[in-house]
């Protein structure tokens, strides 16, 4: 009998080791979300001010008007982890939290159902499902706190101080708290011994926890951020791709919910009397499964908790064919595949941080040389910028360069001027006048996005706008009577600017010195996304087909992306 414990417990070990593997494979969603940079400026900004009551020091629209930064332990978590280990090093953070969560979750499985074999497969897919939205953002302290509260409560209780602890320490981490106080009322509800005492005990339980979460910089204001977001239906915000309903285009999609949203139907195997004598019945799985796919469907950015909920509905009744199967009795030996198919996925992708911090937060996207330029020349002023480019500027300026609006969304802002910002964006007829009526001094934009290109032309055929600099892709511009220093001076001499005179170059009809700042660039950076698409296309321009296929599968070595041409 010891003997077998022990085979057991060495199995169960091993599959957590393979479910970390596989979880941390589910790390390299790329995205080009600009969240991160204002989080990490907003962490520098309440270092330098020592307070936790923030206004807006960044736009030109809104400077000083109070911001309800409900994430502010978030942006210092942030920017003391950079501070210590550099910027590109954020995305061990991502990893961890990841792999914090999910090995949680696939804990509290195993623990309730005794299976270690169903634990890893409804874990695993559960961050299926997610990964997606694994992006680095304080939203996945919202997943870790969920499963760190299923530990707490789900199948047993746990001390009123431990979790009013849990909620004060979330609510300053990310909005997601609201959804935890829901399925807190649902993980302590008397489900299976109701009773008016045990009900009122959840209920004060609950209170103290509520009173918890009041512990933020904005008391219960910030409790009315997610029921307005929630519930005004005429807010332009929730038309933010991110927030969209996963059947309308465009934003983030998760595939696999498209599948997994039928999966509650599964439910029904719980009427049968056999199914419950065996497995039971998961009331709070079959609660919290409906609640988040509600959600879902009206949001996709809840889908990874939707997840995470149907794991729990589903673990009893994976536990339940795993013991019919006498699955978990070669835990020890299943943990082999699952091992090796852990690593088949990690195996493409990098673990050294620049590469992966290149993708996975699309540094690419961002005009890096631009900024060397303006911080070289001490630029500064009101600048009217391509929203996905504001918390960028704050992180790279501080303040310097003032935008119109940007990703904080109406934590500052209102909807007027989002809907302004949109027109422009669009292009509407009288776009020029809005941009030149806000004040701005600069206009700062992407070459190919927003019609970028058109947007150039326009301005500088009106005469009262003037070229400043471009990069790989970027361009600013000033008005013709702002002030520019007398000698502007050139970016600093990185692969950066090498990219820019390459694509310049190419833009020139210039392929071949386009090739040699080229190649330059990836002997330093040679994963650098910019520097690959740029050297292919060149090398295809000249009918050199090889070089191309050999520089795209090289780069392609570094990271597997979909974006690599």
């Amino acid at each position: 009998m010891q003997a077998d414990t022990r085979h057991s417990a060495i199995g169960a070990a091993l599959l957590f080791g393979a479910g970390a593997l596989l979880y941390l494979s589910f790390g390299y969603t790329e995205m080009a979300g600009s969240d991160m940079w204002w989080h990490l400026a907003a962490g520098r900004e309440l270092f330098q001010t020592r307070s936790i009551w923030m206004t807006d020091p960044w736009s030109f629209s809104f400077y000083g008007a109070q911001w309800l930064n409900h994430e502010w332990l978030s942006d210092v978590i942030f920017y003391s982890w950079v501070s210590l280990w550099g910027v590109e090093s954020i995305v061990y953070w991502k990893w961890l939290v990841i792999i914090a969560t999910f090995s949680s979750l696939q804990y509290v499985l195993y623990r309730e159902n005794g299976s270690p074999v169903a634990a890893l497969l409804c874990a695993g897919m559960a961050v299926a499902i997610a990964a997606p939205f694994l992006d680095v953002r304080p939203h996945i302290y919202s997943l870790l706190n969920f499963s760190l509260l299923l530990i707490l409560l789900l199948g047993r209780g746990t001390r009123t101080w431990i979790l009013a602890l849990l909620f004060a320490i979330w609510v300053n981490l990310h909005g997601g708290f609201f959804f935890g106080l829901m399925a807190l009322g649902i993980l302590l509800f008397p489900w299976r011994e109701f009773s008016l005492v045990n009900l009122r005990g959840a209920f004060l339980v609950g209170l103290v926890c509520v009173l918890a979460a009041a512990l933020n910089p904005s008391g219960f204001k910030t409790f009315l951020y997610p029921l307005t977001y929630a519930f005004d239906t005429s807010s332009p915000f929730r038309e933010l791709g991110e927030w969209l309903s996963p059947f309308k285009p465009g934003g983030i999609r998760s595939p696999l919910f498209f599948y997994f949203m039928w999966a509650p139907a599964l439910a029904l195997l719980y009427l049968l009397p056999v199914v419950r004598k065996h497995a039971g019945v998961p009331w709070e799985g079959l609660a919290l499964t409906a609640l988040t796919l509600a959600m879902a469907l009206t949001s996709r950015r809840f889908i990874p908790l939707f997840g995470m909920s149907l794991a729990v509905m589903l673990a009893p009744l994976v536990a339940l064919c795993c013991r019919k199967l006498q699955l978990d009795r070669a835990a020890a030996a299943l943990a082999v595949p699952a091992l090796l198919f852990a690593l088949y996925r990690l195996l493409p992708y990098p673990l050294q941080a620049p590469p992966a911090f290149h993708y996975l937060t699309a540094e690419y996207s961002y005009p890096v040389d631009l900024m060397n330029f303006v911080e070289t020349n001490g630029i500064e002023g009101d600048v009217y910028a391509y929203y996905n480019w504001g918390g960028y500027l704050h992180w790279r300026t501080d303040g310097g360069l003032r935008v119109f609006i940007d990703g904080r969304a109406d934590t500052i802002f209102d909807a007027d001027t989002y809907n302004d910002y949109v027109a422009v964006l669009r292009s509407a007829p009288d776009w020029i006048q809005r941009i030149e009526k806000s004040g701005a001094a600069f206009v700062l934009w992407p070459h190919f996005k927003g019609g970028g290109q058109q947007k150039l032309y326009d301005l500088l055929q009106t005469g009262r706008w003037r070229p400043v600099y471009r990069d790989s892709v970027g361009w600013l511009l000033s008005r013709s009577t702002t002030s520019l220093p007398d000698q502007l001076v050139a970016s600093p001499d990185t692969p950066w600017r090498d990219l820019t005179t390459g694509q310049l170059s190419v833009w020139g009809g210039k392929v071949g010195p386009a090739i040699e700042y080229v190649v330059r660039v990836r002997e330093t950076m040679p994963w650098n996304k910019g520097a690959c698409n740029l050297l292919t296309a060149a090398y295809r321009a000249e009918g050199r087909q090889d070089d191309a296929d050999a520089v795209l599968h090289d780069c392609r070595g570094y990271f597997p992306s979909n974006y690599l041409e």
